[in-house]
């Protein structure tokens, strides 16, 4: 367990990203001609057309990022959707352009504001009558950015995102982890430093543009990065948004984790819990760390084992301890009315209120309406964290599984102590996970530098590339390009527990089963729930053999861990970081690099013993065979029966 006071975990979690913003300012020329400002630095320059109003971004004569020319900036009043005009005057100020613009509603004019810096732009703009709009957004052509990644988790199947068309209106953070962070292969890249509700769209009604605003408000500001590539634009996204300050244990990257959910979903107890233990190391398997997941307590909020299913969890936990496993427990903020913490935390105001303020706001959740402990309130913060510390006192917990957290939870009108928004609860209730050494994560919004684990959320068990094994690498890969490093692909074989139980249960799929087991081999971490060992022998012994290659490559991912800390680099990569100059590379979700020296290439097709490969520049050996293969070539019908997984090794001149 961490110790650190509270009043410093509170504000490192009020980003204001001013730090990155500190840097030391470049140079600027501004020429101004009768319809166009082009301000020029010693790396980039815009050009401003104005009118009707437009933005280009260049490095040298490459066009990074265009602004839709007379659409480019927006707000909406009355419902009705207005935009800024025409450029009426402009003035250089400190390493910076201000300009007074019109806009198609007559009576209000705009400002916008642009601040240089060595690798990006910090772009301001607002309504200049003071009152607030619906929303006020900003927006590009698409194939100006050309292909596009980033924002939530949960959308990256559409790969590139503009081979999709998605509206998020309110975009905040739920699902899985979201962040207002997007990068395009152009070089672009955008983060809008922000808790406010948010609105994003990608090519909405068929319009070809990348569209965000924020909502009642009279500003927006945001940053653009301005490098040469995709890469590049990562590293300085990576400045602006911060790298882990921490990595998480070295147990988490070496060896699978076990967890409680599908072997025994809502019955978890003692006794079937401490066979499952055993049954690990018997059949061949290791691991460090065992996860207690929903429903080994009585009532939600009150933080108490369920002693007719655990009716002595201190031995139970000091036993797994001398087995040299961890044990995490899983937990959310819900507080239902019939827990005694709820009539505790009432009375304390603890609780988030109702939009008046006068009584607790009761949300609905997967498992019933609860209400919400208010972490904006310092005293309800301490309060929370010390539920959770006295598990760890009382039995040996060694850390916490913090579920929910979502901003959907939040949807309806609420007040609270810190009047903070939605996606700022999401942060502060992923805050608590410092604390602890162990912890685990499914949903945040701004916390990369927290460093701390983070999972996919509960995949269907199908091959559906939308939550089933097809969309595990995408949406791991979306992990690493937001900022998460230290992510966790779920549950191997799928973690809905619809999918195991009720009356849509499929049940286990063997061979998915081993598929998934092989998709997960090289990422960061590996979870089971479902007993490996309940399946034939012949897909058990393929199970164990990559899990044993997960554990010999234990410390190759460790140390991927640790460089991510130094400078933010993903531990898994997509292709398009071996060579952004390949435009092959951009659309390939099926695939991924361990590192710089491991290419990954998972079957994820039902039925399938061979698959398309391609090897991006340079020399590449086949991890089994040893064979070497020159890249800048797609393999066809690469051979891959059940028990292989295609892996090829980087072998540099």
């Amino acid at each position: 367990m961490k110790s650190a006071s509270l009043s410093a975990m509170l504000f490192a979690v009020v980003f204001s990203f001013s730090a990155a913003n500190a840097r030391a300012n470049v140079g600027l020329n501004v020429n101004d001609t009768s319809s166009s400002l082009v301000a020029q630095t010693a790396r980039y320059s815009i050009q401003i057309q104005k009118a009707p109003y437009g933005l280009t971004i260049l490095v040298g004569n490459k066009e990074l990022l265009k602004s839709a020319v007379g659409a480019g900036n927006f707000f909406l009043r009355d419902e009705k959707l207005q935009r800024f005009e025409r450029v009426k005057s402009w003035q250089e100020i400190s390493n910076g352009l201000q300009l007074i613009v019109s806009s198609t509603l007559a009576s209000v004019d705009g400002e916008i504001l642009f601040y240089f810096f060595e690798d990006h732009l910090q772009i301001e703009m607002k309504t200049l009558d003071q009152e607030q709009n619906a929303q006020i957004g900003a927006s590009f052509i698409l194939k100006t950015g050309r292909h596009w990644y980033g924002g939530n988790v949960t959308s990256a199947h559409d790969w590139p995102l503009e081979t999709g068309s998605m509206v998020l209106d309110p975009f905040y953070s739920t699902s899985n982890q979201t962040s207002p962070i997007w990068l395009s292969s152009s070089g672009s890249g955008i983060l809008v430093p922000t808790y406010q509700l948010m609105g994003f769209s990608i090519d909405k009604d068929n319009d070809g543009l990348f569209s965000f605003h924020v909502k009642d408000a009279d500003r927006l500001s945001y940053q653009l990065v301005v490098r040469n590539n995709i890469v590049e634009a990562f590293s300085s996204m990576v400045q602006l948004v911060g790298r882990p300050r921490q990595v998480p244990p070295r147990e988490y990257f070496t060896q699978p984790i076990f967890n409680s959910w599908i072997e025994f979903h809502t019955e978890v107890n003692q006794k079937g819990l401490e066979v499952y233990v055993q049954q690990i190391k018997a059949h061949g398997f290791a691991s460090r760390i065992v996860e207690i997941d929903d429903k080994w307590s009585t009532t939600y909020g009150d933080f108490v084992f369920d002693s007719s299913k655990f009716p002595d969890p201190k031995s139970m936990i000091e036993r797994f301890h001398s087995m040299g496993l961890r044990v995490i427990l899983w937990a959310t903020p819900f507080f239902e009315k019939s827990s005694k913490n709820y009539q505790l935390a009432e009375k304390n105001r603890y609780l988030i209120m109702d939009g008046k303020g006068d009584r607790p706001y009761i949300t609905e959740w997967w498992d019933g309406h609860a209400a919400l402990v208010d972490l904006s309130n310092p005293k309800a913060y301490e309060w929370f964290l010390g539920l959770l510390q006295n598990l760890v006192r009382e039995y040996g917990i060694d850390g916490f599984k913090l579920d929910a957290g979502d901003g959907e939870f939040l949807a309806k009108p609420f007040t609270s102590f810190g009047q903070i928004s939605s996606s700022k609860y999401t942060d502060l209730y992923a805050s608590i996970g410092r604390f602890f050494d162990i912890n685990e994560l499914r949903v945040s919004w701004m916390v990369q530098e927290l460093g701390l684990v983070q999972r996919l959320r509960d995949k269907d068990p199908t091959w559906s590339p939308v939550d089933g094994l097809n969309s595990l690498i995408p949406h791991g890969l979306a992990e690493g390009l937001i900022g998460y490093q230290y992510f966790c692909p779920d549950i191997i074989g799928g973690g809905l527990d619809s999918g195991f139980y009720g009356p849509d249960a499929k049940g286990i799929d063997a061979e998915l089963f081993v598929r998934w087991t092989e998709a997960s081999a090289l990422m960061p971490m590996m979870q089971y729930s479902y007993a490996p060992w309940r399946m034939e022998e012949k897909f058990v012994s393929i199970v164990r053999k990559y899990s044993k290659l997960h554990e010999d490559l234990g410390n190759y991912i460790y140390s991927l861990a640790v460089k991510a800390s130094r400078d933010g680099t993903p531990i898994i990569r997509p292709l398009f970081f071996r060579n952004p100059e390949d435009e092959r590379t951009y659309g390939i979700s099926t695939q991924f690099m361990l590192g710089d020296r491991f290419l990954v290439a998972p079957v994820l097709k039902k039925g399938a013993s061979c698959r398309d490969i391609y090897l991006p520049q340079g020399t590449w050996a086949d991890f089994w065979s040893g064979k070497i293969f020159k890249g800048g070539q797609m393999l066809k019908d690469h051979p891959a029966p059940l028990e292989v997984l295609p892996i090829f090794i980087s072998i540099e001149p």
